[in-house]
């Protein structure tokens, strides 16, 4: 397993983290992407701004690659752990040693929970397409999916790809996952805008998993809220959400024939499977 960095520090706008030592850029990108770290800043909710947290990543520089959130702490508490490093009673590297610790302890006493990472749709039956951009339901997903798998910090996924609908379910229970998750892109009239997520109608375990992908992918992407839904058996999507024996969430973040939705999912693919993974991770805690 790769070493990770440790960071405490204060969360500004625009994805920077105020340490003892200056200013740091969190970024999502992971180290020796093509893009400029500022593409892909961590989006940080407003009501965390100006919160002590602990961040985990890799640093170079002044940069922080693959950054997540590992924890927001009380403004008590942060002010306190703030101020005795700066005293120097206790040092970050004291602190960040003892996080790594009790990181490797958790992993060996507690096993992650596997999440069933559905790619919508298939080569032969892509599903949705957006014309004017050429792509379809399935690549978006496909290539979103990878960029999922290499974030996540707190949960094992595996990849599932369809064979046929019918046999989805099946498919995925033999898996034995402890959730499910159905990459997918809605698609109306072109007109039709906004983020919601699917899930299926008696499972209240399924209804708060929806909420938290919901609360993320509404903060990365800032597109209109059209809140979580649930589903019976015979309605749109009901059938994969009735048949599989983990909770199972569909994703439908924005509108692919929306010219605009798209060109906002696009803009910054690695901030949208960054807030998927975030929810993934948090999602693992009650699942």
């Amino acid at each position: 397993m790769a070493v990770k960095d440790w960071f405490i520090g204060t969360l500004r706008p625009d994805g920077y983290l105020k340490t003892e030592s200056g200013k740091i850029l969190l970024t999502t990108l992971q180290k020796g992407a093509s893009q400029l770290p500022e593409s892909g800043a961590l989006p940080v909710a407003d009501e965390d701004l100006g919160k002590t947290a602990l961040v985990q990543g890799e640093l170079s520089g002044k940069i922080f690659y693959s950054a997540q959130v590992v924890e927001t702490l009380p403004r008590l508490t942060g002010a306190l752990i703030q101020g005795l490093t700066e005293k120097g009673i206790v040092s970050l590297t004291e602190i960040q040693e003892r996080l790594s610790e009790l990181e490797s302890e958790q992993d060996i006493g507690q096993p992650k929970k596997l999440c069933a990472l559905v790619i919508g749709h298939k080569k032969s039956s892509p599903g949705a397409v957006n014309e004017r951009a050429g792509i379809s339901e399935f690549d978006f997903n496909e290539d979103l999916a990878i960029r999922i798998e290499k974030k996540i910090r707190n949960a094992e996924v595996q990849r599932i790809y369809r064979r046929t609908y019918k046999e989805l379910p099946d498919d995925i229970n033999a898996l034995e996952p402890d959730f499910v998750i159905s990459l997918h892109c809605n698609a109306f009239n072109t007109q039709v805008a906004g983020t919601e997520v699917l899930y299926y109608h008696k499972s209240e375990n399924g209804k708060k998993m929806a909420e938290i992908l919901l609360k993320y992918l509404l903060e990365h992407l800032k597109l209109p809220d059209r809140g979580i839904k649930s589903r019976m058996s015979e309605d749109r999507g009901g059938y994969l959400l009735r048949y599989t024996q983990a909770p199972c969430l569909i994703a439908e973040p924005f509108f692919i024939d929306n010219n605009s939705d798209l060109a906002r999912a696009q803009e910054d693919l690695d901030g949208l499977a960054a807030a998927y993974a975030a929810a993934i991770d948090e999602v693992s805690q009650i699942a």
